[in-house]
C-alpha cells in the first residue's frame, strides 16, 4: 500500500521539471500560499515567514487519494494517512514553498505576459486547438477559483521552475563518472554458493510453547474478519429474457456484410494522372497491348507497388474514387480498364487485374454466431441500465433491503470472515465478494461493486471483528510449528555461522562447507549479464555486489540458510564494451536533472529555514484515522 500511495506523491522538484502545473496550490488544495493557520495546534510546517497548514495538507490528501483511486477503488483518507500520506505530502508542500520564499527573496519574479502565456496553454481551457474565453470562465466557476487565484498559482510555478531549470536544464555526466559504474557491469565474480539445511530437533516442550507463544503474540494475531451481504446481480438471467427478432439478425448481416465475407472484390492497378490528355494517351497505350505496370512506368515513373491498389470491395472503391466509377469498375469483367475518370485525385485509369468472389459464410450459416453477438450485446445493455438504476436509487437513499426487493435479487448473508475466506463457510460465487468488501470503506452505505467479467452485487458491509489474539489453547498445533522452525532455522544459522567463522580463519569454502556435509556449488556470473534476464534471483543479486573474499549467509524463510562466497573478481575491461559505456553515461544522465533539482530544493529549505511540528502533524493523522489514540 506504502508504494501504491508514494506513486502519486510524487516529490516536488519532479513536478516542477515534468511542468506539471501545481495552479499555486489550488490544486493542492492551499489557498492563500499555504496559508497560515487553519489546523488546530497550529501549522504542520513553518517555512521562512510562511506555513503549511493542516488545510493544505488535507486538501492535497484529498486530491491524491481521488486520483488514486482509478487504480484502488476502494482507498480511503485513512488508509492513506495510516500509510505515511500526512507526513510526505506536508514534506511536500514545504518544499514548495521553500522554493518560493527563496524566489521572493531573491526578487525572481514572472511577468504578466508569461502568466497569460501559462493560461492560454492550458488544454483544459482550449476548444478547437484555441483558447476558449467561455470556457476558461465556466471551469474556474465550476473550481471555485477566481482569476486572481489561478493566476497567483502559475505564476508561482513558473518562478519555481526558471529556478530548477537553470539548474539542472542541462546536466551532464562527464565519461569519468560513467567509468567506475561500467566497470562494476563488466567484472567477473567467481565463487561458490551452499545451502543450509534446517536440522531435525527436539520436538519443544509445553513450557518452551508457552514461553515462545507469551514472547511472540504478535505472530498469532487473528486478522480482521468482515461480515456482509451481497445480491448478485444475475447476468445469466438477463441473457434469457433478451429476445433478437431475425430483422435484427438480417440487419446485422447486411451492415456487415463484408466483415463476413460476403461480399465481391476486385485487384485492382490504377494510375492518377494530372491532365486528361497524359490519362488518355495512357488508357491508349494500354488497350493497344502494352501493359499497366510498365506504361505506368512510362507516363510517370510509377513502380509496381505505386499502381497496386489491392483487393477492394465496391464501397471501398467508391470512397476512393467515386460511387459512379467504382459502379462501372464492378461492373466489368477481368482484364478490363477503364478511364480515365475524373476524381478529386486527378484522371484515374483502372484495370480490373481479378474478380473475387465471396468466401465468407452464407446468412444462413452466420444466423446462430449473429443471435447470440445480439444477444450478448442486448444483455450489456441490460446489465447497465439494471445496475445504473440500483446506484441511483442508493445515491437516493434507498436501503439494501428496498433495492433488492425493487430487482427481484436474492440476498445472501456472509458471517465474519478474513480477507482470504477464512473462518466461515462460503459458496465459490463470494469468494469475489469478499475482496470487494474489504477494500470497502465501514462508513459507507450498500453500493454496487464490479466482480469483473461482467458479474455485479450489491454489497453491505456488516459486522467487523478486529483483529484479536485467540488463546494457547486454540491455536496450540500452530504455536508448537512455529516454535520448531524456529529451532531448526537457528540450528541452522549456528551451522552457516560456523561455516562463516572457519573460512575467516583461513579455511576454503568449498572444504568448511564439507566439514558439515555441505557440498558447494561453483557460481559465478556479470552483472551485465544478470540485468539482462527479465528476473533475477535475489542471491545473484547479493552474490555479485559481494568484494573478494566475502561470505554472506542469507536465511530463508523454510530455516534454510544460503551461504555464498567470493573467491576473486576479475576487473571488468571497459575498453572491450565501448557502446555499454556510452550507454551507462546516457542513463545516468537521465537521472541526473532530478538528482541536481532535488539537492539544490534540499539546499534552498536550509537557507530559508523549514521546521516541522511533529505534534500538529500527528494530530492531523489522528484525526484522519478517526482515532484519539492513534500514534
Amino acid at each position: 500500500m506504502l508504494a501504491f500511495i508514494r506513486k502519486w506523491l510524487t516529490s516536488w522538484p519532479v513536478l516542477v521539471l515534468l511542468g506539471l502545473v501545481l495552479i499555486a496550490f489550488v490544486i493542492t488544495g492551499v489557498g492563500d500560499p499555504f496559508g497560515r493557520g487553519g489546523g488546530a495546534g497550529g501549522d504542520l510546517a513553518t517555512v521562512g515567514h510562511a506555513g503549511v497548514s493542516e488545510k493544505a495538507v488535507l486538501g492535497r490528501l484529498e486530491r491524491v487519494v481521488a486520483q488514486a483511486r482509478a487504480e484502488n477503488p476502494g482507498l480511503t483518507q485513512a488508509q492513506a494517512a495510516r500509510e505515511g500520506g500526512v507526513e510526505q505530502i506536508t514534506d511536500q508542500l514545504a518544499g514548495v514553498t521553500a522554493m518560493d520564499e527563496f524566489a521572493k527573496a531573491h526578487g525572481i519574479v514572472a511577468s504578466d505576459r508569461a502568466v497569460d502565456g501559462a493560461v492560454a496553454s492550458i488544454d483544459a481551457f482550449r476548444v478547437g486547438g484555441k483558447f476558449d474565453q467561455a470556457t476558461y470562465q465556466r471551469l474556474l466557476s465550476q473550481q471555485r477559483l477566481s482569476e486572481r487565484e489561478l493566476k497567483d498559482g502559475l505564476r508561482s510555478d513558473l518562478v519555481r521552475k526558471q529556478l530548477l531549470l537553470s539548474v539542472s536544464g542541462n546536466a551532464q555526466v562527464p565519461r569519468e563518472i560513467a567509468l567506475p559504474y561500467t566497470r562494476l557491469l563488466l567484472d567477473l565474480h567467481e565463487g561458490a554458493g551452499a545451502n543450509v539445511p534446517p536440522p531435525v530437533v527436539t520436538a519443544p516442550t509445553a513450557a518452551q510453547v508457552a514461553a515462545y507463544y507469551a514472547a511472540n503474540k504478535a505472530k498469532f494475531v487473528a486478522s480482521e474478519r468482515r461480515g456482509f451481504r451481497y445480491a448478485p446481480i444475475d447476468r445469466e438471467a438477463l441473457v434469457a429474457k433478451v429476445a433478437v427478432t431475425d430483422a435484427e439478425v438480417q440487419a446485422d448481416y447486411d451492415k456487415n456484410r463484408e466483415a463476413y465475407g460476403a461480399v465481391e472484390q476486385r485487384r485492382l492497378s490504377q494510375l492518377v494522372l494530372p491532365d486528361e490528355a497524359k490519362a488518355k494517351a495512357f488508357a491508349a497505350a494500354v488497350a493497344g497491348g502494352e501493359s499497366f505496370a510498365a506504361a505506368a512506368a512510362k507516363a510517370n515513373g510509377a513502380s509496381a507497388t505505386d499502381i497496386a491498389l489491392g483487393e477492394l470491395s465496391r464501397d471501398k472503391f467508391a470512397l476512393a474514387a467515386s460511387k459512379p466509377f467504382a459502379d462501372q469498375v464492378f461492373a466489368a469483367a477481368t482484364g478490363s480498364v477503364l478511364g480515365p475518370v475524373k476524381t478529386d485525385f486527378g484522371w484515374n485509369v483502372v484495370k480490373v487485374e481479378a474478380v473475387i468472389k465471396p468466401q465468407g459464410k452464407s446468412f444462413a450459416d452466420l444466423r446462430g454466431i449473429i443471435t447470440a453477438k445480439l444477444r450478448d450485446a442486448k444483455a450489456e445493455a441490460a446489465m447497465s441500465d439494471l445496475v445504473g438504476k440500483i446506484e441511483d436509487g442508493l445515491s437516493g437513499g434507498k436501503s439494501f433491503a428496498d433495492v433488492v426487493k425493487e430487482n427481484g435479487l436474492v440476498p445472501v448473508s456472509v458471517a465474519p470472515v478474513g480477507k482470504d475466506g477464512s473462518g466461515a463457510t462460503l459458496l465459490p460465487a463470494a469468494l469475489p465478494v469478499v475482496a470487494k468488501a474489504f477494500d470497502a470503506d465501514p462508513a459507507d452505505g450498500p453500493t454496487v461493486v464490479d466482480l469483473g467479467r461482467g458479474q455485479f452485487a450489491v454489497l453491505e458491509l456488516g459486522q467487523t471483528v478486529s483483529p484479536t489474539t485467540p488463546p494457547l489453547a486454540q491455536i496450540e498445533p500452530q504455536v508448537t510449528a512455529a516454535l520448531t522452525l524456529d529451532l531448526r532455522a537457528k540450528a541452522a544459522q549456528r551451522i552457516a555461522d560456523d561455516i562463516v567463522a572457519q573460512v575467516a580463519k583461513g579455511t576454503s569454502f568449498v572444504a568448511a562447507a564439507s566439514a558439515h556435509g555441505i557440498t558447494a556449488q561453483p557460481i559465478k556470473g556479470r552483472r551485465i549479464d544478470a540485468i539482462q534476464q527479465q528476473k533475477i534471483p535475489p542471491a545473484i543479486s547479493v552474490f555479485l555486489t559481494m568484494p573478494a573474499g566475502a561470505t554472506r549467509a542469507l536465511p530463508a524463510t523454510d530455516g534454510t540458510v544460503l551461504l555464498l562466497h567470493v573467491d576473486r573478481v576479475e576487473p571488468g575491461n571497459v575498453a572491450s564494451a565501448p557502446p555499454l559505456l556510452e550507454a551507462t553515461r546516457q542513463q545516468l544522465a537521465q537521472g541526473a536533472p532530478d538528482e541536481l533539482a532535488a539537492a539544490f530544493g534540499r539546499s534552498v529549505e536550509r537557507e530559508v529555514g523549514v521546521k516541522f511540528n511533529p505534534a500538529a502533524i500527528a494530530a492531523t493523522r489522528r484525526r484522519l484515522l478517526g482515532d484519539a489514540t492513534a500514534k
